[in-house]
């Protein structure tokens, strides 16, 4: 085997190692977000927010992170956290939403944050599962996931 061989052989065995090793890691930050961590911050605008330290590594990944959100946006416990982290990684495609459209639904307040519906109520953050079907398909359409 030539020299150019042996070396593009290693170059494609450590390219493979590399998403790899990329993967892994965003799967397991994933694992720990939880619509628990996010909120709202209303001022100007509507701004979407998440306080955890997996979320902000996620961000720091940016789009390659983008598949694995997506695959758990349709999720009641890690959703809208998704949904925030994809919104904070491709904040330059959409524009936050004036303050402060909110409908009153009996006890509960519901906003509209980059094309999901959410519902606030006691301070916990939820959302239809319709609307979490439709807000992944949505995602992955913008980011052709």
């Amino acid at each position: 085997m030539t020299f150019v061989k042996k070396i593009s052989l290693a170059l494609l065995f450590l390219s493979f190692n590399f998403v790899f090793a990329q993967t892994k890691p965003i799967e397991s930050l994933i694992q720990n977000i939880n619509n628990q961590d996010a909120y709202i911050v209303m001022t100007r605008t509507m701004s979407p927010r998440i306080s955890s330290a997996s979320a902000k590594e996620i961000v720091k990944i940016g789009k390659p992170a983008t598949p694995d959100l997506i695959q758990v946006l349709d999720s009641q416990s890690k959703g809208i956290a998704a949904h925030f982290i994809l919104s904070e990684i491709w904040k330059e495609t959409w524009e936050e939403t004036l303050c402060c459209l909110i409908h009153d639904e009996g006890n509960a307040e519901i906003v509209n944050i980059n094309g999901l519906e959410i519902r606030i109520e006691n301070e916990v953050l939820s959302a239809s599962d319709e609307a979490l079907k439709n807000n992944k398909e949505r995602w992955k359409k913008r980011t052709h996931a």
